[in-house]
């Protein structure tokens, strides 16, 4: 099953986490750092006041900055320091990050204990992930029976519209090929869940600039698939390494008959294992696409840590603990 429009792509010769990276946070500060009420910041840590418990008290809530908080990010020794640092001087009350289990040895988990740090894990929603380093026919053949069977014959009614996977091609289509994105991401999540977060001019300034600083540095992946001569389906990605990470993709709602997601999705598997990408990673949420495809579960633990200097930090984080059960095989620290 050969269905690639051919592309050209460069892999980045080394493997960077697209969200620990100076021009990311550059981007979050500069442009979404302005909708929450930040009173203090340290490196790529920040304290905004949140409501909790239905609303009937704000906290001070410590945070690594993330767009969305949709991906995991480390908490290196280097934070911890940071933490430390925030605890004597700003009163923060409870510090809050999901992590990705596969990353466990990018934590220093261990120096909140030794300095003290109550913390408390909890189960954090799956991230789906493939596994392409046996190729793209490898992967198939590692699909079930039926869900084979099922792709064949989505594919082979697709290509009767000639599909065919469009890249951008330069840095001056990259504001057009958002306006494009956001305006159908827009429409569908509107409709769908009421409100889509591009509505609001922080957010689409903040990929459109983030995706400029990630074309200079050659990790950019923006393309589209076009079926019948039209466009049906929009696409962004981030390559790093021989990993891509898949954070955007919406329809346009044509040809919606012959499953474009789904289609394209494919597509680009085969592409991507062609040009030697043997990792493709799409985040959580458990939408049909992603576990039909998925050959990979990542757990993702939430971690609360309380800042003991706080009183309000530490009866929030043993309401937490009453009231949330622990994941399995987790134990809650000792010191809280």
């Amino acid at each position: 099953m050969s269905i690639v429009a051919e592309q050209e792509l460069s892999l980045p010769q080394t493997e960077v986490f697209p969200y620990e990276t100076p021009a990311f946070q550059q981007c979050w500060w500069e442009f979404l750092a302005p909708k929450f009420d930040i009173p203090v910041k340290n490196g790529d840590l920040l304290i905004y006041r949140k409501p909790v418990l239905k609303s009937l008290l704000k906290m001070r809530e410590a945070r690594i900055a993330g767009w969305n908080n949709a991906w995991h990010q480390d908490l290196t020794a280097s934070r911890i320091e940071e933490l430390e640092e925030l605890a004597q001087t700003s009163g923060w009350d409870y510090f809050r990050m999901t992590w990705n289990e596969t990353r466990a040895n990018c934590q220093a988990f261990e120096l909140l204990a030794e300095k003290g740090f109550p913390t408390l894990q909890l189960q954090a929603p799956t991230q789906y992930a493939i596994d392409l380093s046996d190729g793209f026919e490898g992967y198939l053949q590692r699909l079930s029976h039926n869900s084979r069977k099922s792709l064949k014959k989505k594919t082979r009614k697709g290509q009767v519209l000639n599909p065919e996977i469009i890249p951008y091609q330069n840095e001056a289509e990259i504001d057009g090929f958002f306006e494009e994105l956001f305006r159908h991401h827009i429409a569908y999540w509107d409709e769908k869940a009421g409100r889509s977060y591009f509505n609001d001019i922080e957010e689409r300034n903040f990929i459109v600039n983030w995706a400029k600083n990630l074309h200079h540095s050659g990790q950019l992946a923006l393309d589209r698939l076009v079926m019948g001569g039209e466009t049906v389906n929009l696409s962004m990605g981030i390559l790093s390494g021989r990993t891509f990470y898949w954070l955007l993709t919406v329809n346009t709602g044509l040809h919606h008959e012959y499953v474009p997601g789904i289609i394209g999705l494919y597509m680009r598997l085969e592409q991507l294992a062609a040009q030697g990408v043997t990792r493709f990673k799409m985040g959580s949420g458990d939408y049909f696409y992603k576990v039909q495809s998925a050959n990979q579960l990542e757990t993702c633990r939430e971690l609360i840590v309380c800042n003991p200097r706080s009183l309000k930090g530490k009866a929030y984080f043993q309401w937490l603990s009453r009231q949330t059960p622990l994941p399995a095989g987790q134990q809650e620290s000792k010191d809280a």
